[in-house]
């Protein structure tokens, strides 16, 4: 039988050669382990202490920020805003993060996640994910978005009785985690009383 002749080839092939594939075999699934148990250990957090400060007490907040990146904000008709960005990558995109204050944008004086889900009751597309975390002590509400060009992150918190503090993070649409540095920058926010 034409099994029997391969097992017989096989009983003839050398030990070496016979291991052979058992060897590739381990060794991939231990690379895989190995990839999998790495990636899924905690990154070690980002020092943050020789970070520059900023603070805008007309926005009402305060972050740290790496010493390498820039201020800037947006001139115009858009809401108040400010934006905090690095030199660009390797890759070419450079790590960027905006905050958002827009003025009057709950009038009924929701919660902040009842705000979401009016909001997102009028819309007709969807938010690929929410989330509830917590930003600068307040309760927020974290909208994940991805489109052809990007993978943008909107947190949402109350700034006041009536306004809507935002801060958003763009992403190639591949990346599903925020930065790290992201994630050290958000830790140091803080609003101003």
């Amino acid at each position: 039988m034409a099994g029997d002749e391969g097992a017989a080839v096989a009983r003839d092939a050398p030990r070496w050669k016979r291991l052979s594939w058992w060897r590739w075999y381990v060794g991939v699934l231990t690379f895989s382990v190995a990839t999998t148990v790495a990636q899924a250990q905690p990154l070690q957090p980002i020092d943050t202490s020789g970070w520059k400060t900023y603070r805008n007490e007309s926005m009402g907040f305060e972050t740290k920020y790496p010493s390498t990146w820039r201020v800037g904000s947006l001139r115009g008709t858009a809401p108040e805003n400010v934006m905090l960005g690095g030199p660009p990558q390797v890759e070419g995109s450079n790590l960027r993060v905006q905050f958002w204050v827009q003025r009057q944008m709950n009038p009924k004086g929701l919660s902040i996640q009842q705000w979401y889900a009016d909001q997102l009751s009028r819309q007709t597309s969807r938010p690929l994910a929410t989330a509830y975390p917590v930003i600068g002590g307040r309760p927020a509400v974290r909208m994940e978005m991805v489109g052809s060009l990007s993978r943008m992150f909107s947190f949402f918190v109350a700034l006041n009785k009536t306004d809507v503090f935002q801060i958003t993070i763009d992403l190639p649409p591949a990346q599903t985690r925020l930065d790290p540095t992201y994630e050290a920058l958000l830790s140091t926010f803080r609003f101003i009383e």
